[in-house]
């Protein structure tokens, strides 16, 4: 592109400068944005850590009591065994 003369220059200078302007404008926005999306899915991830964190609890707790009960079972079993056994 040709310039005929300064005042195109400057004029083409003066536009170049303001698009620049608005594209960091723009980046500055979006890196905000981005920012603050990644702040809320980080905190979305710390609650379904929690919540996975409590639910393999629960499910320790559960398979220990579920290995209590077949002990026990086991020995009503045996019990009764003798009993029949007699």
């Amino acid at each position: 592109m040709a310039f005929q003369n300064f005042e195109e220059v400057w004029a083409a200078l003066g536009r170049l400068y303001s698009n620049i302007t608005r594209l960091e404008e723009s980046q500055q926005r979006a890196a905000a944005q981005h920012a603050e999306q990644l702040a809320q899915v980080t905190e979305r991830i710390e609650q379904v850590t929690e919540r996975i964190d409590r639910l393999a609890s629960t499910v320790a707790t559960l398979a220990g009591t579920v290995a209590q009960l077949a002990t026990v079972t086991e020995s009503h079993e045996r019990r009764l065994a003798r009993m029949e056994g007699q």
